[in-house]
């Protein structure tokens, strides 16, 4: 069994990886529509897709470190992209 805490934490961790998984899939689109893809670069965020997916999977809602460990990553993540994405409208 797994607390409301442990719970509430493995959603948030599942949410930040889904939300850089969409992040990453969004960049590979946009790089596959320009005229000149760069195929490093998609292999790259391909990649890294992968990488989220096996951690995802991996994750249990009882294992208090992991889940913790990967929701400060991810949201670092997120939060980067936001910021950058932000600094990049407010240009």
């Amino acid at each position: 069994m797994w607390t409301q805490d442990q719970a509430v934490a493995y959603e948030a961790a599942l949410e930040a990886i889904n939300d850089v998984i969409a992040g990453y899939s969004e960049q590979i689109a946009l790089e596959q529509a320009s005229g000149a893809p760069n195929e490093g670069r998609i292999a790259w965020l391909e990649m890294r897709t992968d990488q989220a997916t096996a951690i995802m999977h991996s994750l249990y809602v009882s294992d208090d470190e992991n889940v913790r460990q990967t929701l400060i990553e991810y949201s670092a993540i997120v939060r980067a992209r936001d910021e950058a994405e932000a600094a990049t409208i407010a240009i």
